[in-house]
């Protein structure tokens, strides 16, 4: 086969699809990755083809603010009414409208972008058989209807999308007088342009890949889905030498993800973090760049700070990971079978918006998009515990870690979690049904 691959250019949402690519690569199977520009070195790095699109945009609120695409704190709220959400299903929606949405539209904009354009042009002439595309970048659905390839959507998340297009048609179906998903009218003028239609398979591919580890998180119900392992994947590096010296005290990874490390100036996590790991017979690494570490308190005696080691290099070593609760470090733990300690509030996920030009700026709840979801899950399986900074002291925090570290239930149901990954099939162990459902479902050429 030929297969084109997609995604958003930045290290979070590409690092979920690169597994795949590869896989299919091993496989003797044609591979390209085509997305938009900034992202060449990480896709060339991970041993894989790159097709260039057009020259990078920064990722910007500058860039945001110039397409009109910054969300509107009255559309969201006018349509959570309309869609009648209570519970969780406002998490849902805040996550979905604030964050999904928000990245989304970025390549969608109203009017003609070359690199988009470019991309699609590039798989008009290539003709894949198959378009893999990450589910934040909807766009690839529009790419794979315009080559005439199967579509593949694949999950590196919550499926914020799908859950979205199920809410919206549930409405519709009830009789509510509903307005359009937010996202179809986003992806009709790309479309429009190219001669596509906006219909289910645009929308959500043919298929879904689903490596997501419990129904409970994936979020979307009646989507026709292929499972798989969720195989994390940080990148390369040169490890540090001390990485594989057995720990004279239990190791304990501290991780606050990738995206603070570009879009934050200090955490409010981590001053409480350090007092309460402060003087524990434990070591901590904690993996943190100068940005993350503004206005931090003096660093722990048991606290060594570097900053990078890639996840599956570092979990693996460790007996726990206090993390924030996204998707790519609740699963690089998951993976490596050791307990969470998962930050989360109970905030409503909100960006707020403010100034204009070369001056505006956002203020974002300090609460990962995902971190409701994974905390859920291992407080219900046992494999970890939730620590909460607004309403949790230093002491409080304290101790549930050392319930985490001291109790060998939280080990045990940590290893059930992995027995349960470990038994769905590999990316390279779903690639015959990929074969199947491309010669099933690509156009006749």
């Amino acid at each position: 086969m030929r297969v084109l691959v997609t995604g958003f250019p930045h290290v979070t949402h590409l690092n979920h699809l690169i597994p795949h690519a590869q896989a299919l690569q091993a496989e003797g199977h044609e591979v390209v990755v085509a997305c938009p520009p900034g992202a060449e070195e990480q896709i060339v790095a991970a041993g894989l083809p790159a097709i260039k699109t057009g020259e990078p945009e920064p990722h910007s609120l500058q860039n945001w603010a110039k397409y009109g695409l910054l969300p509107s704190p009255e559309e969201m709220e006018e349509l959570a009414a309309k869609l009648d959400l209570s519970g969780d299903e406002r998490d849902n929606w805040d996550a979905y409208y604030q964050f999904f949405l928000f990245s989304a539209r970025y390549y969608l904009p109203p009017e003609p972008r070359e690199d988009i354009d470019n991309l699609i042009a590039f798989a008009k002439q290539w003709q894949p058989d198959l378009v893999l595309w990450e589910s934040w970048f909807p766009c690839g659905g529009v790419v794979a209807k315009a080559a005439g390839a199967a579509s593949g959507r694949v999950l590196n998340g919550p499926d914020y999308g799908g859950w979205a297009i199920e809410k919206f048609a549930e409405r519709v179906a009830e009789g509510h007088e509903t307005p359009v998903n937010p996202l179809e009218i986003s992806l009709r003028a790309l479309a429009d342009r190219h001669g596509v239609e906006v219909d289910d398979t645009v929308l959500l591919g043919h298929f879904t890949i689903d490596a997501i580890p419990s129904v409970s998180m994936r979020l979307s119900r009646n989507i026709s889905t292929v499972p798989v392992r969720w195989v994390p994947f940080n990148g390369g590096a040169v490890l540090p030498e001390w990485l594989h010296e057995r720990p004279q005290r239990p190791r304990v990874a501290l991780t606050v993800g990738v995206s603070t490390r570009a879009y934050h100036e200090g955490v409010d996590l981590i001053p409480k973090i350090f007092e309460a790991i402060d003087g524990l017979d434990i070591e901590v690494v904690g993996t943190f760049n100068d940005n993350q570490l503004v206005g931090a308190p003096p660093v722990p005696a048991n606290l060594r700070v570097v900053d990078y080691v890639p996840l599956t290099s570092l979990l693996p070593t460790c007996v726990a990971a206090i993390h924030h609760g996204g998707s790519g470090s609740f699963v690089a733990t998951l993976a490596a079978g050791i307990p969470h300690v998962i930050a989360d509030t109970e905030e409503p996920q909100r960006m707020v918006f403010s100034g204009e030009g070369e001056s505006i700026s956002v203020t974002v709840t300090e609460r990962s998009v995902d971190a409701w979801l994974t905390a859920r899950l291992v407080k219900e399986t046992g494999a970890g515990v939730q620590i909460n900074r607004i309403t949790q002291s230093a002491a409080e925090i304290r101790e549930a870690l050392l319930a985490v570290l001291n109790d060998p239930s939280y080990a045990e149901a940590a290893k059930s979690l992995h027995d349960a990954w470990l038994a769905r099939p590999t990316p390279a162990g779903i690639i015959p049904e990929l074969e199947k459902l491309t010669e099933f479902h690509r156009s006749a050429r």
